[in-house]
């Protein structure tokens, strides 16, 4: 007896040793975690550049878990973990801390660039950098880092479906501009046509370039809250729907419906049509889907439901209805006469990370 109580005490006192190893191992973790995420514990991060080219500005807040960006003086928006830990890391990989001070040439050069940043650490710790024609060491290729963390980041913001503010060809006029740089545009039930290529942002406009075969076309638009502004100037006709100068494609509404990937939430602009109606119907649903092809996973809804099939060429991201009974989430192309129930807005690269690994199980439920 007395021995079983001693066995019971070691087994608890190494049981606690390890706990305590475990805790301590988690802390110091979660602590370099911590470092490495907010770039010795970066509180706010403001850049300013101006000169030949417009002023722009852009701050960075961190607050907790949460980090928010704002472009000029527009309004703040989510700026990704993702992101936010590269710039932290950009500021610490060109020793950005050590530009405090001010940097300036002769005032009477009047074609050059200035700049302005402003650091703030969680220490109390704040970096003033200001520059006239004059710049730290590395100046250049900081800002070009930078600049490519913003350009992500805007294009994710502006990722998503917008939709014609005016007649489509027999039905709407969408275009859907994908966060991994590829768009797809549909000018309405009626037309033969379906338009994709690749987009980018420049100087506050967005620009399309057409490599479906058969059309060589490129688009400009402008940027402006939650629309699209068709820049005819600067812009080829799309092939059945004429567009006047400055016509506005609004952002789609998304729909109250929110589909899981196994327990992840993914954002999805859903059609407007009979076919998403009755899904409505029929929700919750959970599909068992199965990987076919290399390209899509597919899984029954249990029932058959209204279809308008087409035959479609589809992208990462196209959620669709094949045969009236199964619903098909695309992470890469196929060609087959479908139903578009929808679009999930990430990146073809997070798509195949979600669905080209495996069956996975979805769920759709109401808003």
């Amino acid at each position: 007896m007395h021995t079983l109580i001693k066995e019971n005490v070691k087994v608890k006192r190494y049981l606690s040793v390890f706990l305590m190893m475990i805790m301590c191992s988690l802390f110091i973790t979660a602590g370099a975690e911590m470092a490495e995420a907010n770039g010795h514990a970066l509180t706010r991060f403001s850049f300013s550049r101006w000169g030949e080219m417009k002023p722009k500005t852009w701050e960075i807040l961190w607050e907790g878990n949460n980090c928010t960006i704002r472009e000029d003086e527009g309004e703040p928006r989510p700026f990704a973990a993702d992101l936010a830990t590269e710039l932290a890391q950009v500021v610490a990989d060109y020793d950005m801390e050590s530009w405090n001070g001010e940097y300036s040439t002769s005032y009477e050069v009047l074609d050059g660039e200035c700049f302005f940043l402003e650091m703030e650490f969680a220490d109390g710790t704040v970096v003033s950098a200001t520059g006239d024609n004059a710049f730290p060491e590395r100046y250049d290729e900081a800002t070009d880092a930078m600049y490519d963390i913003f350009e992500r980041e805007k294009i994710s913001a502006i990722a998503g479906t917008y939709q014609y503010d005016g007649e489509g060809f027999g039905g709407d006029f969408t275009i859907t501009l994908n966060a991994d740089g590829t768009y797809t545009f549909y000018e309405g039930a009626l037309s033969s046509y379906m338009g994709m290529g690749t987009w980018y942002t420049a100087h506050d406009a967005v620009y399309m370039n057409e490599e479906n075969g058969g059309f060589d076309l490129s688009f400009m638009f402008g940027v402006e809250e939650d629309s699209l502004i068709y820049l005819a100037w600067g812009s080829d006709a799309f092939p059945y729907v004429e567009l006047q100068d400055e016509a506005r494609f609004v952002r789609a509404e998304k729909d109250g419906m929110k589909l899981y990937i196994g327990d992840t939430e993914v954002p999805v602009t859903w059609e407007d049509n009979e076919s998403v109606a009755a899904i409505k119907e029929l929700l919750p649903l959970t599909i068992e889907m199965s990987m076919y092809g290399g390209f899509e996973q597919v899984g029954p809804i249990g029932q058959s439901i209204t279809r308008d099939d087409r035959q479609t060429t589809t992208q990462s991201g196209d959620i669709v209805l094949y045969s009236g009974d199964q619903i098909v989430v695309f992470f890469d192309s196929n060609s087959w006469a479908y139903t578009r129930l929808g679009h999930i807005d990430l990146s073809q690269q997070e798509m195949t990370e979600m669905l080209g690994n495996g069956n996975v199980t979805i769920s759709i439920l109401g808003g």
